[in-house]
């Protein structure tokens, strides 16, 4: 069994943790606005799920819609 953590090393990885997942939180919700600017850029559903991966096409429009909202959001802050 390992030795006990300091509190220290557990506050600093916790502070670690909290940057991580807000960094991962931005990075999905910057991909939910480029989709938005794909569309409004002309590009299909199809070409946006198969550039992206891991979406069908068919999802592409809710998460668009998404991006649109965030994108709004964004430029009133």
């Amino acid at each position: 069994m390992s030795a006990p953590v300091s509190r220290q090393k557990k506050r600093a990885w916790e502070a670690k943790f909290e940057r991580l997942t807000t960094a991962a939180e931005k990075a999905a919700d910057d991909v939910l606005v480029g989709i938005h600017e794909a569309r409004e850029d002309g590009l299909s559903q199809a070409d946006i799920a198969y550039m992206v991966g891991g979406i069908s096409p068919s999802g592409i429009k809710p998460k668009a819609a998404k991006g649109e909202k965030i994108a709004m959001e964004r430029k009133r802050a």
